[in-house]
């Protein structure tokens, strides 16, 4: 007889100024897909729930305390003091009646027409909710169900490439001629909102440091949750973070450049642990413990055999081996003098204890792993930027750091700069893309790296492997489904993909962009080359090269979906195809805005629903949508059709057959 519902669900609107009515505006409609969702917030003209917080700096609106490294005491008092009666979350109950409604709650009696819903906080421990109406009393056990979810992974995980505050274009101004890129590097002129830069005063992301966004899968994955239960409250707790990789980011804190020398303060892992400890203090009052890895959670897998690659947790003279022991570990050593100015609390090698014991177990944990790993931003590097002259400032700035195995790379006939720059590398890190992915004589591959992260996550969290979810990395580079099942590598067939035109420069290539990761001199300077203008150069991806990518990056694929499957892993296959049709060369605007067809930038929405559309952001809409000093970041990762198609899939496949 007594219907109730949670008004705000989504535990990262808490903080908001109203989040029962953002949650009502954000929430998606009872079996309402993604992609209405998302046509339904494009037609109303809504940016993300964040924004408006991040463009007025109220930092302290925000769920994750940017400053303090951390979610804010009232976001963490749902996980950290769940029994309590104090933690409370509000909720509706309703009668149909037309009468006068009698409610009782712990002592509270209201009286009020029953037309009118009667609004209540009520403990996630639950209570009992009674209503007397035309001589008749009814009682109903008001019981939320607490699910909390979190998120860890790479910058698929995190959302690069969505900044929550885009980057907001001044209106009305004239743009250079054809192919002129500077106004890209020098735009602070050209823009209503600051830049994103290190510590900037207004900050365009749930986390600027990791480029965490509401748009990232994860996040939508948890709102829809919370959207499909009304009786229940979804506590979503986000560490993700662009860059991160198993030995750099998600086991030991992360190095972030930001040309300063800046580190995470604790590994993904690290801050779920400190963050789900059930302690009964505030956060942070007792300092952090740390322990070494243990041989339950090693097991057979010699940590110190993985090839590393990534920040000082990888590099020799510092790589960690999770032990909290400068003289045993590089890592813990080479942060000493960093540590010393934290109190002695972090970045460190290890992993962290909970004094009690008491970890609140997560229901689910979103994980995406392996990209950075293997070097995927690297290979697509390789591929796209041009390198048929001996140019070694430029070539330093935009050669990838990895090469892919030899047997994907472009014939060394045609490109003779690149063949001798990748076997120049190869012998200095004694590894390629393939050697990472599946090891070699004396090194590991994924298969051992994801072995070691499945027994840390079950062992530290209390995890049962399907309480883990991973979704198969999509390929944006396919234009048709696939004839092998999606747990199976792809077909041969599979690999003829659409491409660029080869040795042509395109004015309206969707790649041009990048371009922009030089610096307005060198742009300046390398466009009086003759013959070698940069603004001129082809950055392309051509339908070859693009193959041999794809090739490369289902080898990853075809170890992960073998690995996490075998382990009873929650793992959604299916996402594999998700972008196919969805190719980076469909939409609108795909050129940069001085280049004909012109548009104005201004009226650049990155958020906009299109039914014929890309599911990532090219080169070209990286630097529009964030400009400052990370805006080629974005390129290659998914926008937000592309989270809404993985979230949909990851819904689908894991709770929409229970």
């Amino acid at each position: 007889m007594i219907e109730w519902e949670v008004v705000n669900r989504f535990g990262p609107f808490a903080t908001q100024q109203d989040p029962a009515d953002l949650f009502d505006r954000y929430k998606l409609a009872a079996g309402e897909s993604f992609e209405d969702w998302h046509k339904r917030l494009s037609a109303e003209g809504l940016p993300s729930p964040y924004h408006a917080a991040l463009k007025a700096g109220q930092h302290e609106n925000m769920h994750w305390d940017q400053r303090a490294k951390q979610h804010r005491d009232k976001i963490l008092s749902y996980v950290r003091n769940e029994s309590d009666a104090s933690t409370t979350v509000t909720a509706v109950a309703r009668v149909a009646s037309q009468s006068q409604c009698t409610w009782s709650l712990q002592g509270q009696v209201v009286t009020q027409p029953c037309a009118i819903d009667f609004v209540f906080q009520v403990p996630l421990a639950g209570t009992k909710v009674q209503v007397t109406f035309d001589g008749k009393e009814f009682e109903e056990l008001v019981n939320p169900e607490h699910i909390v979810v979190v998120g860890l992974g790479d910058s698929y995980a995190s959302g690069e490439g969505n900044p929550d505050y885009p980057g907001d274009w001044k209106p009305a101004q004239t743009l250079p001629g054809n192919n002129e890129l500077e106004w890209l590097v020098d735009y602070k002129n050209r823009l209503n909102s600051p830049a994103e830069a290190p510590d900037a005063e207004v900050n365009h992301w749930v986390d600027d440091t990791c480029h965490r966004s509401f748009y990232s899968h994860q996040s939508l994955t948890a709102l829809k949750l919370a959207s499909e239960n009304p009786h229940a409250y979804v506590s979503f707790l986000h560490y993700a973070c662009t860059g991160a990789e198993a030995f750099d980011g998600l086991l030991v804190p992360q190095y972030q450049a930001w040309g300063k020398g800046v580190y995470v303060p604790y590994s993904q892992v690290n801050f779920a642990i400190r963050e789900l400890c059930q302690d009964g203090k505030p956060l942070g009052e007792a300092p952090p413990a740390y322990e070494a890895v243990s041989k339950e959670e090693t097991g057979d897998i010699n940590i110190h055999a993985f090839h590393r690659r990534g920040g000082p947790g990888n590099r020799p003279r510092s790589h960690s081996n999770l032990i909290p022991n400068p003289k045993l570990d590089n890592f813990s050593r080479y942060t000493q003098s960093i540590r010393e100015e934290n109190d002695g609390h972090f970045p460190q090698s290890g992993l962290l204890t909970c004094e009690t014991g008491k970890i609140r177990t997560p229901d689910y944990v979103l994980l995406n792993e392996g990209g950075n790993s293997m070097g995927f931003a690297d290979i697509v590097q390789y591929f796209v930027v041009p390198t048929q002259w001996k140019l070694n400032t430029v070539g330093n700035l935009l050669f990838p750091e990895v090469c892919p195995s030899p047997a994907y790379r472009v014939a060394s006939k045609d490109n003779r700069q690149l063949a001798r720059y990748c076997r120049k590398l190869d012998r200095k890190n004694n590894y390629h893309s393939g050697d990472l992915t599946n090891g070699q004589t004396g090194s590991l591959g994924m298969k051992e790296r994801y072995t070691l992260l499945f027994n840390i996550l079950e062992h530290r969290l209390g995890l049962e492997p399907k309480q883990i979810v991973m979704a198969q990395y999509p390929d944006p580079l396919r234009d048709t489904a696939s004839p092998n099942p999606a747990c199976e590598p792809l077909a041969a067939t599979d690999f003829r993909v659409p491409g660029d035109p080869a040795k042509v420069f395109n004015p309206q290539g969707a790649w041009n962009g990048l371009k922009t990761a030089t610096s307005r001199g060198l742009i300046r300077s390398m466009s009086d080359f003759p013959g070698r203008n940069l603004r001129r150069w082809q950055f392309n991806l051509t339908a070859s090269e693009a193959g041999l990518a794809l090739k490369q990056f289902d080898e990853l694929r075809e170890v992960l979906s073998s690995t996490a499957r075998a382990r009873g892993i929650s793992f959604v296959c299916e996402t594999r195809d998700a972008f196919v049709g969805y190719g980076w060369w469909k939409g609108t605007r795909g050129n940069l805005p001085n280049t004909k067809p012109y548009w104005a930038v201004w009226d650049w929405n990155p958020y906009a629903y299109e039914s014929e559309t890309r599911a990532i952001r090219t080169g070209n809409d990286t630097v529009i949508t964030q400009p400052g000093d990370k805006r080629i970041t974005g390129a290659v990762h998914p926008n937000l059709t592309g989270h809404r198609l993985i979230a949909q899939l990851v819904y689908d496949q894991i709770w929409g057959r229970q």
